[in-house]
């Protein structure tokens, strides 16, 4: 491989863009939505077209069944909480949805102190309060308005998940190679919205137009496969630091996406939990730097 392909420059560029891949799922959602998918019908299709683009490494999987299923039961736990926030796309508005997503790094701290021993350190301290004064504004009369309650409280669930995942990754993933980690993740995530969709729902629609195919279609390739591939691919080269500058490009990328595609206003408030959240990531990326 060139050695300008394992630059830490080129590992950005390909976090930055699967950012973006993962910053456009609002847009991919409610355009299913549009065309009469449910959330729960619309994460099968995204998890089944993701299983499927995995299939050129089923020798490989096979031959890694145990890590496979490893990755399987991490990825069903960690995307079944997502169907909160794709269920909150449909409630809330787009930058509501993302800026409670992206709390994470406070639920991250926290985990990694009370269920996994890590110190806390000022550094933490700082990204944790942060992330705190982010919610304050998040939560604040002026951005919440008339949104209903319970999504709202329902969207801190993924944020949670995601931190734990994450330390999960890092503790039971890392050694698992990317093709059976991507499969197995995503098989997951299939999994775990068919027992739902079938409990809950009681099955699983079909998409009804070459629409909200294609918007099924996009979410599993684009903002799933593609993404978390880049992701995988480029985090390792870039490092911890620059995966978190360029992994704030979905923030950014969803922000905008509601303001463009579906006109709704970013308020002086969500500007501010943004600015908040993005130096809460940046810090929190420099405290794994220094572990380093």
């Amino acid at each position: 491989m060139p050695s300008n392909l394992r630059s830490p420059l080129f590992g950005m560029a390909l976090v930055g863009f699967g950012a973006i891949g993962f910053g456009l799922m609002p847009l991919f959602a409610r355009a299913a939505y549009a065309e009469g998918l449910s959330p729960l019908s619309l994460l099968v299709w995204r998890f089944a077209i993701a299983v499927f683009c995995c299939l050129p490494w089923l020798p490989r999987i096979l031959a890694a069944r145990r890590d496979f299923l490893i990755a399987l039961v991490a990825g069903a736990g960690y995307m079944a909480s997502m169907l909160f926030y794709f269920v909150a796309l449909k409630e809330l508005s787009v930058a509501l949805t993302v800026l409670i997503l992206f709390t994470y790094p406070l639920f991250t701290i926290l985990i990694g102190w009370l269920g996994f021993g890590a110190r806390l350190t000022r550094a933490n301290l700082i990204a944790a309060l942060l992330v705190l004064l982010a919610a304050g504004l998040i939560l604040s009369p002026d951005t919440l308005g008339d949104a209903p309650v319970l999504p709202v409280l329902l969207g801190f669930l993924p944020p949670l998940a995601y931190a734990l995942f994450i330390h999960l990754a890092a503790r039971r993933l890392s050694h698992i190679a990317i093709p059976v980690r991507l499969s197995g993740v995503f098989s997951g995530g299939l999994v775990a919205m068919l027992l739902i969709g079938f409990g809950w729902e009681g099955g699983i629609t079909l998409p009804g137009s070459m629409l909200a195919w294609g918007a099924a279609a996009a979410l599993a390739v684009l903002s799933t496969f593609g993404a978390l591939g880049l992701l995988l691919l480029g985090a390792p080269l870039a490092g911890p630091e620059r995966s978190a500058i360029a992994g704030a490009g979905e923030l950014i990328t969803s922000l905008l996406v509601g303001l463009l595609a579906f006109a709704e206003p970013v308020s002086p408030a969500m500007l501010g939990g943004a600015a908040l959240i993005l130096a809460a990531i940046f810090v929190s990326a420099r405290i794994d730097h220094e572990k380093t």
